[in-house]
């Protein structure tokens, strides 16, 4: 079984290096190798094929539901699957459309919607779909991947007409729990934290959000393993309390799992199902058969037993960070509670159990993150014995009399706000200490995991030859933080908006900050967690290039984080912003110049215009200037020429002038837009310009992130989208190259 097991695992992770998912058909050749390998017992080959198999299987299924949708009329009607979430400019929820294929779902958009949508309810919608899609960042989720995972193939928006109608109430138990829940908790500072560890909704400020990710305490309150785990220790516990000796000890004990079990099922059904909760569940329901069938599973056989089933079930789980930090975590917990001998000195255990476990996912935090809290280690060693042992048991007491109509739950409720105001002010505190994350971004992947494979076999062995190897192996990691900072400057995937990094070391200036839209912002979800994954602890200057929502998004939010950052705008209304041509001539031993382009009345084309000089390498930042005001800069700089030319109005037809373009000769161009974007931009004649002049276009909605490299004699391009895997789930656009310049 350990070989089936191990092959499973190898045959995902194969498939995450794959450049295509190959043709259904294969399936058929795969299943007569594993008839094959069958008579010859080569079981670990036999694991691999069965991966595949299900991976190709559950690809090409998405994949026709998704052509079937695409392909019928714009009506379809359905049921709405998930809790709403209302805005001020428009409502979002899932939608799971009636036909062959209602085991998928759609993420749907509906501004202003007359009524108040509410789970549960069915409709008929007219609607405009398109695949999901999302921006690439080092430092965001993989929107596409997450499609897949939760069966969402398309996302869109209604349109507002006749067939638009309302076609049953519904009566969704789960939404009139969430709200006298949230009635029961209003007002409280830690309403935030008791919603999401009861029902899963977080609705996190971005402060909070980094407060728990500088603490290392994401985990606690995303409800997983560890509540559910709880919530079953708790209830086995008291009901095998009870004085329930008549059914004797078998139909006690019995009795008692599953009742347990109800408990925990129950308590994953109100957070909504989620994919952690789900592999919870999945989880406790083997080790229940287990136990009923008196069969002893070893950690190593447990831990490979439960993988192999969840990949095999959802191949797809290979994709999601959550599901590697959850199944490494308690493979880690297998492993020291395997090597560990002795329970002796248990508290001593205590504090070496969470050590170990911290550094090994501190390394699993650099591979995936590109960085990781240095005050993980105390906060789980405070506030996971806190939340299991109080905390959290008195939540869940308190919601379930909430439920129940108990009288003077009010004051339970007082009991547990101030239970969990320790960890919202420790939250707080930890969101304002920069020392507390520590960003190390490029570092090779293969150099992480080879130092992660010789600490956890120096934790199996102890012996000192890892020791040893660890040290050389960290040698040249710890090299990175003595090198020279290079200059970099960073094109963020924002979707249709704008925001550029120059970075010098942990200092940079931002161009824009992206969009915003009602409560979406971009600065929030993309930006902010860029510049921390990036490691830039002084914004020295923020610059933004005109007034419009796409640009401006939420400055104030950077602002809010980086507090010593000078403001530079010409914006009436943003009272603390100099205007852009006082934005200082150098940045390190970098040149900014703010170009002349006159007075417009057009806000667009009174962007501010940025000339950055890095070593004689020039890279042009427009704004959203049309083409009369790249005609004015010509006038203005006849001389004018550049390595690298950021598209104005991301590419629209009003810019781009072939002249500019012919004039200016850049090496390369890049533009930011957003992937499906309804502009269609870059347009075709744009491009057709840059083909006529022979210049290179890198496109945020094909690329990602696009990040330059300022080296003494070339500017190396790297395209995030490019090295993200799964390769197969990417677009071809190339891999990084390196352009060497003739300057």
């Amino acid at each position: 079984m350990k070989s089936f097991c191990l092959g499973v695992i190898a045959g995902g992770l194969l498939s995450l290096f794959l450049p295509i998912v190959p043709a259904f058909f294969t399936i058929f050749i795969l299943i007569a190798f594993m008839v094959m390998l069958l008579r010859f017992r080569v079981y670990f080959i036999l694991g691999v094929i069965a991966y595949l198999s299900s991976w190709i299987f559950h690809f090409h299924l998405y994949k026709d539901a998704q052509l079937a949708l695409f392909q019928q009329q714009s009506v379809i009607s359905g049921e709405v699957v998930s809790l709403p979430r209302h805005y001020d400019l428009y409502s979002q929820f899932l939608f799971r459309p009636d036909g062959e294929h209602s085991t998928y779902r759609v993420q749907l958009n509906w501004a202003l919607p007359p009524v108040l949508v509410k789970e549960g309810q069915r409709w008929q919608f007219e609607v405009k779909l398109k695949p999901v899609a999302g921006p690439a960042n080092p430092s965001s989720s993989n929107k596409e991947a997450m499609a897949l995972i939760n069966g969402v193939i398309a996302q869109g928006s209604i349109v507002d007409s006749t067939y638009t109608m309302l076609l049953g109430e519904g009566d969704s138990l789960r939404q009139r729990l969430i709200t006298s829940l949230m009635h029961a908790t209003e007002g409280f500072h830690s309403q935030p934290l008791l919603m999401a560890l009861t029902s899963g909704e977080r609705e996190f400020s971005p402060a909070l959000w980094q407060g728990l990710q500088n603490s290392g305490l994401a985990h606690l309150v995303a409800i997983s393993g560890l509540h559910i785990g709880l919530v079953f220790g708790w209830c086995l516990w008291l009901c095998r309390a009870l004085p329930l000796s008549f059914l004797g000890f078998y139909g006690h004990y019995v009795l008692a799992l599953s009742v347990a079990f109800t408990c925990a099922f129950v308590y994953s059904w109100f957070a909504g199902f989620a994919i952690p909760t789900i592999r919870a569940l999945f989880a406790l329901f083997i080790m229940l058969v287990a136990w009923l069938m008196y069969r002893r599973f070893s950690y190593s056989r447990f831990w490979l037993l439960l993988c192999a089933i969840l990949l095999l079930v959802q191949p797809f789980y290979m994709l999601s960070k959550s599901f590697w930090l959850s199944v490494l975590a308690v493979g880690f917990i297998f492993l020291v509670l395997w090597s560990t001998s002795a329970y002796k000195h248990k508290f001593y255990l205590f504090f070496k159990f969470h050590l170990l476990l911290t550094l090994a996912m501190s390394f699993v935090s650099l591979l995936m993150f590109d960085g990781t809290s240095l005050i993980a280690f105390v906060s789980n060693v405070i506030w996971v014995p806190w939340c299991s042992l109080v905390a959290i048991p008195i939540l869940l007491i308190s919601t379930l009399l909430t439920f129940l109509d108990f009288p003077y739950t009010s004051w339970l409720w007082l009991l547990t706000d101030w239970l969990f105001y320790p960890l919202m002010w420790w939250l707080n505190w930890c969101q304002e200490q920069a020392f507390s994350w520590w960003a190390w971004p490029d570092v090779p992947w293969l150099l992480t995991v080879s130092i992660l494979l010789l600490f956890l076999l120096l934790v199996i062995t102890r012996k000192i030859l890892f020791v040893s190897l660890v040290v050389l192996f960290c040698a040249p990691a710890l090299s990175l933080l003595t090198k020279p900072n290079l200059w970099q400057l960073h094109v963020i995937d924002v979707g249709q908006g704008l925001s550029v990094l120059l970075q010098h070391g942990k200092h940079g200036i931002l161009y824009d900050v992206g969009p915003r839209f009602d409560k979406h912002s971009a600065t929030a979800s993309h930006v902010l967690p860029y510049l921390r994954s990036r490691g830039i602890r002084d914004l020295h200057y923020l610059l933004l290039s005109h007034d419009d929502s796409d640009h401006t998004g939420d400055w104030a939010l950077i602002k809010q984080f980086y507090p010593m950052a000078k403001v530079y705008a010409d914006i009436s209304h943003i009272d603390i912003a100099k205007p852009c041509h006082d934005l200082p001539s150098s940045f390190f031993d970098a040149k900014l110049k703010m170009l002349k382009t006159g007075q417009f009345s057009s806000k667009n084309d009174n962007s501010c215009v940025l000339l950055i000089d890095i070593a004689n390498f020039k890279v042009l930042l427009p704004g959203d200037i049309g083409t009369k005001v790249e005609l004015t800069i010509l006038d203005n700089y006849p001389n004018l020429q550049v390595d690298a030319l950021l598209l104005a109005h991301h590419g629209s037809n009003s810019s781009s002038h072939f002249y500019f373009l012919s004039q200016l000769a850049p090496y390369f161009s890049l533009n930011s837009a957003g992937r499906y974007n309804r502009h269609n931009h870059p347009t075709k004649k744009v491009q057709a310009r840059l083909a006529l002049l022979d210049i290179p276009l890198y496109n945020t909605a094909q690329s990602g992130a696009i990040k330059l490299s300022f080296y003494a004699h070339e500017i190396k391009i790297e395209q995030y989208r490019a090295q993200r895997i799964p390769y197969w789930l990417q677009n071809p656009v190339g891999n990084a190259e390196t352009l060497a310049t003739k300057r």
